[in-house]
């Protein structure tokens, strides 16, 4: 079994090996794949031999197709392995690529924090404002102060880069760049992100919350409406 290594905040670690043996039959498979539509002086296309074929291939190119074939199958069975629901793309990063060596890389992921809920229900219930939406951001400010926990920093990352990813988008209907933007409002685009950043942690515990209260997130917010 593979060993990993899991924070409260989410964050799972692993180191993912995958065999030389495992390298080498998927290498000859890209090759074969390669060599279908490879074009050599004197042969057929796709006719010509496989070590022919190897010299004029660019090995990284060759090297990186592998990758791509045996990288997803070993990230799985890790993920199967340990009953993990990972909630971004993992982060990959290469300790030991040598050809005719075993290839070892280090996976970082994000799943849901570990964490209690607070007694929210007091705290709720002495909130008396009438309006809908005014007491429905004051319930959540609410739960936010009382449930203490920490969101894996990978998360709160892929988080941020889609939330300035639909701004750059809006913005590009308007002409601007982000950095256009930021000092048309006297703040820099170092201050855009931070603010996005924290944002994006506050938005993520919330939607944690909410589901630690009720997996059907209209049904949490039904219930925190009706205390």
């Amino acid at each position: 079994m593979t060993k990993i290594t899991q924070k409260p905040d989410g964050t799972v670690s692993f180191e993912l090996k995958i065999t030389k043996e495992t390298i080498a039959t998927e290498y000859q498979k890209v090759l074969l794949e390669v060599s279908k539509t490879t074009e050599i002086k004197g042969f057929r296309k796709g006719k010509a031999p496989l070590k022919m074929v190897e010299a004029q291939t660019d090995q990284s190119k060759l090297y990186s197709h592998v990758l791509d074939h045996v990288l997803s199958p070993a990230y799985s069975g890790v993920i199967r392995e340990h009953k993990l629901v990972p909630l971004v793309e993992p982060r990959v990063t290469p300790k030991g690529m040598e050809v005719g060596k075993d290839w070892v890389m280090e996976v970082s992921v994000a799943i849901a924090p570990e964490f209690k809920l607070g007694d929210y229900t007091k705290s709720i219930k002495k909130i008396k404002e009438t309006d809908k939406d005014k007491k429905l951001n004051m319930i959540f400010d609410a739960l936010l102060k009382i449930t203490n926990f920490e969101v894996s920093p990978i998360l709160i990352e892929a988080e941020t880069k889609s939330a300035l990813s639909r701004l750059a988008k809006q913005l590009l209907e308007l002409k601007l760049s982000v950095a256009d933007y930021a000092k048309s409002i006297k703040k820099t685009t170092e201050e855009i992100i931070a603010e996005y950043k924290k944002s994006s942690e506050s938005n993520l515990k919330l939607e944690f919350i909410l589901r630690k209260i009720d997996p059907n997130r209209k049904k949490a917010l039904d219930i925190l409406s009706a205390l």
